[in-house]
């Protein structure tokens, strides 16, 4: 009787394929800002803004991909679809020649000359390291309780040891360890978000990969007139953090709403105690992920 062997590539090549999604992975850092009666984090602290963590964002890396012309298949589309123009190093093909392009939402695009159809071209380009998983079990519940509204929105992650970067090379995943509190930021998706910020206190936004900003605006003090502002000319983003060109803007306490585009991202909110191993060999691990919209507010304590 013939017996199935147990295969961990196949496991690898399932959760690097097409039905994988694309992550960036922020491993947390705690921040010793405590206070020593209630052990919560300082809500004033610089550091960590309250939260009680630090995250620490994936590194810029030099990676090249590599397309064929005309390919229905495989489309010139990078993997990390958010890179910037002035990231794409270049566009060469096998016999030398350098191409002209267009980036348009992470597709290489040719204005002018382009490579015949059916030939090959590498891109090379910065990105940060991404990481591929498994996304399933995606849950949404809210819940009327005594103390108020409790809201739930978890979803199952399922990683692989190994991964396959975006140049095709198989390497350790950094992700595969990851625990409760490290963040993942799912760059393959995207979510309208709307907040209330007040001017000269912390603007920052809740969601820091933002793609595009919708709308922004405020209302008079005493008019209630609304008064709107464009990104750009009247502010900007650093970081996530909302910056005002010197005489723009609201008055300094006033509230003024942002609406905006960005990749919605997630916490670790139970990983498993021990990694499974089968053989010799690391088995895929699943983590639960909830919203980090329903992280512990700044100064909260950890429940």
């Amino acid at each position: 009787m013939n017996t199935l062997g147990f295969d961990n590539r196949r496991f690898r090549e399932l959760l690097s394929g097409q039905q994988a999604w694309t992550l960036l992975y922020l491993p947390a850092a705690i921040c010793p800002c405590r206070d020593r009666q209630t052990g919560s984090p300082s809500k004033n602290c610089p550091v960590c803004a309250g939260y009680g963590f630090t995250w620490q964002s994936p590194p810029l890396e030099e990676w090249s991909e590599r397309f064929y012309m005309g390919s229905i298949r495989r489309p010139p589309v990078l993997r990390y679809k958010h890179v910037k123009a002035e990231d794409i190093l270049e566009v060469r093909d096998e016999q030398g020649t350098v191409y002209p392009f267009q980036l348009e939402a992470g597709r290489i695009v040719f204005p002018t000359l382009s490579p015949p159809v059916g030939a090959a071209f590498t891109v090379r380009y910065r990105a940060p390291l991404t990481v591929l998983g498994h996304i399933s079990g995606l849950s949404s519940q809210r819940e009327v309780g005594e103390e108020g509204i409790w809201e739930h929105k978890t979803l199952t992650l399922t990683l692989s040891d190994r991964m396959q970067a975006p140049d095709g090379s198989w390497r350790d995943n950094p992700a595969y360890n990851a625990e409760e509190n490290d963040r993942f930021v799912v760059v393959d998706a995207t979510t309208r978000v709307q907040q209330v910020l007040w001017r000269g206190e912390n603007e920052r936004l809740l969601y820091g990969y933002i793609y595009t900003v919708l709308s922004c605006h405020s209302l008079a003090r005493k008019t209630y007139a609304r008064q709107d502002w464009q990104y750009g000319s009247d502010f900007t983003l650093e970081g996530g953090l909302v910056r005002w060109q010197p005489g723009r803007g609201p008055e300094d306490g006033l509230p003024y709403s942002v609406s905006y585009l960005a990749a919605p991202e997630w916490y670790v909110f139970r990983s498993a105690d021990l990694t499974r191993r089968q053989g010799g060999q690391n088995l895929p691990k699943r983590l639960t992920l909830r919203s980090w919209e329903l992280y512990p507010q700044p100064g909260a304590e950890r429940r």
